[in-house]
Parts: structure tokens; C-alpha cells; sequence
């Protein structure tokens, strides 16, 4: 779906803050109440606005470990990819997983409450699967910059 200028600046507010009112929304963009709540419900209901979420900060939750974990897969084909992605999304810690080109199959993002929780994580996604060779894990020590906005920005 093809986003104009309006659309772009909806978004944008939007992932600064979705518990606007609708009216407030139209008011920054300069839109009316009923053009802006068909808008936004035309960016839902297309999947670009995919979810409305409040973000918590993982430390104030008591899960300030940050684990990046590389995940290297002996074996790439379908059926087992798709028993390792059912387990990962099942798994509370794993906060995000992409599949990505490079040396590792799998890269995910794990918030943890502490070492002992990881150890156990760890055991229970790759102790016990045969198509995973090995895993390598980093810890963040310092967050610079954790966005989760899209950039609109005309200039990117």
C-alpha cells in the first residue's frame, strides 16, 4: 500500500504516542476527526500499523539482562527450521528473532532476569536440539539508542 504525505505523519505521531485521542491525532496533522479514524483504520486494516503497544522498559520489569544470541543450524530445510521458529516464539525471554544472511542461521534478542534464567533458556532452545551446532551470546552492557520507530524522514 503506497503511503502519501498524510499517512507518513500519522505514523510518525502515532509511534511517539498511540494513546492519543483521535481528535488530538487529527489536530497535529491537520486532518478532521473522521478522515484521520478512517485513515488509521485503513493503515490497520492494510497491516502497515500491525500493533498499538505500550513499550516498558526491560529493567524497570526486573529482566535487565540483554542476550544477543547467535544461533548456527546444521541442517536448513523446512520442517527442521519450523519446529526451532515454533519453540522461539513460544519462549517468553526471546523478545525478537529474525532469520539473517551472514554466518549465523538465527539471531534473537532475549530480556532476562539474570544469568541463572539464560543458563536455563539456553538448555531448554538449544541443549536439546540436534539441528542446533552451536550458539554464541552476547551481553549488552550499555543501550545507546533502542527505537522502535520507522523513520519517515524524507532524507533516509
Amino acid at each position: 500500500m503506497p503511503l502519501d504525505r498524510l499517512d507518513r505523519k500519522i505514523l510518525s505521531i502515532l509511534q511517539l504516542d498511540a494513546g492519543l485521542t483521535n481528535a488530538a491525532l487529527a489536530e497535529k496533522v491537520g486532518t478532521s476527526p473522521s478522515s484521520c479514524l478512517r485513515r488509521v483504520q485503513r493503515l490497520r486494516d492494510s497491516g502497515v500499523l500491525r500493533h498499538t503497544v505500550a513499550l516498558v522498559d526491560p529493567a524497570a520489569a526486573g529482566r535487565s539482562l540483554t542476550a544477543l544470541v547467535e544461533v548456527f543450524l546444521d541442517h536448513h530445510g523446512v520442517p527442521q527450521r519450523q519446529d526451532f521458529v515454533r519453540r522461539l516464539v513460544q519462549e517468553p525471554a526471546v523478545a525478537q528473532a529474525w532469520a539473517v544472511t551472514g554466518e549465523p542461521d538465527v539471531m534473537l534478542m532475549m530480556h532476562l532476569r539474570d544469568m541463572q534464567e539464560y543458563q536455563v533458556v539456553c538448555d531448554r532452545l538449544f541443549g536439546h536440539d540436534a539441528n542446533v551446532v552451536r550458539f554464541r551470546s552476547l551481553f549488552v552492557m550499555e543501550t545507546y539508542k533502542a527505537e522502535t520507530a520507522v523513520s519517515f524522514s524524507e532524507d533516509s
